[in-house]
């Protein structure tokens, strides 16, 4: 059981403290448990603790047994992880499959380069032992070291940072379950399988040729995981900003009732005015000013020649005059009205907005501006839009980084107003300079854009 001069039995542990490694890689950044550092070390000791009394016997030397002990380890560590992370199980098996891929990957290169220099043991399938046991060499712990560092390295650089970015995994259990039996397969049982097999005289080009299989395999793992998740990811996006339009629609019907029953208000209300002014009483004259003042916001709204866009301008005016806002417009609205009045809303609604947004917090009154212009020119409509901003927003994928803490709806405001764009064939457009916030968008106009949009 305790089979101390055995290489299958040390390199158990070894295997064990490389998974942890890759592990740790992974998940770092995902929920953790309360107590997580106490409970992170209690863990590793009791992976070590069991790798250690995993039995190795005479009869162990087999592609059964093997796969059923490495099977039976891996499994002790994704017990671990869900001990220490606060994580649901399917975020927790995603993450372990890439630590193990990862793992293989870094053995795989590690003998590759072993049996390139003759350096391996025979061929046995515990390369990485070299480093610890067997013939010692400076050279071969460097490139143990070499290997294990640069493929950990490399795929947590360039593609477990998917991981860190997301707030949760979001993977179907059906998808992840079926690609997780293949990995495995393919890590443990094909390559304990091979390692078992008779083998060739010639036997370093059997084994550079399974090495680099391997590798290729499970690079193909790796990168077919994350397809998966990059798919869940753009269909969770696509439902969030199909959402957003959804509301936009919404917030649209409301908001010309509203108009149009304050704008029927504000003229009466102007008719009762002039009706004081004609009557025989005293009525203070600086109340009536300030109340025609008032209703003047509406009434003196400017007219787009978009049912739509007139809609938006009124619904921003109270808020500016408010806050002390100037926002200017200047649009040829017309020309909009091949678009549907649901993505016109959505277009202008989320960039006034985001104008008017962001110079409600400037200090300084004269800098509380907001300018509209949408012009044509040929075939092409252009919509710019420009705000005074304090501080330069942080870019991502051409676009601001929203910097509210709601996740759930902002962000996805500007890549509703691209998906827009693009739906029409343009495209839009965003940038800082001096101190100014430019956002342009270009849509091109069809052939036959005379009849108003649904």
């Amino acid at each position: 059981m305790f089979a101390f001069s055995s290489p299958l039995y040390w390199y158990k542990m070894v295997f064990m403290a490389e998974l942890l490694v890759a592990e740790g890689l992974a998940t770092y950044t995902l929920k953790k448990r309360p107590k997580f550092a106490l409970r992170a070390v209690l863990c590793i000791l009791g992976c070590e603790v069991i790798s250690f009394l995993c039995p190795v016997f005479d009869f162990s030397y087999n592609a059964v047994y093997t796969s059923f002990m490495f099977l039976l380890l891996f499994a002790v560590t994704l017990c671990a992880m869900k001990v220490c992370y606060d994580e649901p199980w399917v975020n927790i098996i995603f993450c372990g499959i890439i630590a193990y891929t990862t793992q293989h990957i870094a053995y795989e290169f590690e003998n590759f380069f072993l049996t390139v220099f003759d350096l391996g043991n025979s061929g046995m399938a515990y390369g990485s032992l070299d480093a610890v046991t067997g013939e010692f060499s400076l050279f071969t712990v460097l490139v143990y070291a070499g290997s294990y560092f640069f493929v950990y390295w490399f795929i947590w650089a360039f593609v477990e940072h998917r991981i860190r970015q997301r707030e949760s995994l979001r993977i179907e259990y059906s998808y992840l379950f079926v690609f997780a039996a293949v990995i495995v397969a393919v890590d443990i049982v094909l390559s304990i399988v091979v390692t078992y097999l008779p083998r060739p005289a010639d036997i370093k080009p059997f084994l550079l040729v399974i090495s680099i299989y391997n590798i290729l395999s499970c690079s193909l793992a790796i990168g077919m995981q994350f397809s998966m998740l990059g798919k869940r990811i753009a269909e969770t996006e696509l439902a969030e900003v199909q959402g957003l339009w959804d509301r936009d629609r919404k917030l649209y019907e409301m908001s010309k009732e509203n108009v149009e029953l304050i704008n029927v208000k504000c003229h009466d209300l102007k008719k009762q005015i002039r009706a004081l002014r004609t009557a025989s009483g005293e009525v203070d004259k600086d109340a009536l000013r300030e109340i025609e003042q008032a209703v003047n916001i509406y009434d003196g709204a400017v007219k787009t020649g978009s049912d739509v866009l007139d809609v938006i301008l009124a619904e921003k005016s109270l808020y500016c005059e408010k806050h002390g806002i100037k926002l200017t417009c200047i649009a040829d609205g017309e020309k909009l009205n091949f678009m549907s009045k649901p993505d016109i809303y959505s277009l202008f609604e989320n960039a006034i907005s985001n104008a008017v947004e962001a110079v409600s917090g400037i200090a300084d009154p004269d800098r509380r501006i907001a300018r509209l212009k949408v012009t044509c020119s040929g075939r092409l409509i252009s919509v710019h839009i420009e705000n005074c901003c304090d501080a330069a927003p942080e870019f991502e994928d051409g676009l601001p980084k929203t910097t509210k803490g709601d996740e759930r709806w902002h962000g996805y405001g500007m890549r509703s107003m691209r998906l827009i764009a693009e739906k029409y064939g343009g495209g839009l457009s965003a940038s800082v300079e001096d101190g100014m916030f430019y956002l342009d968008v270009v849509l091109p106009l069809p052939d036959h854009s005379g009849n108003e949009g649904d």
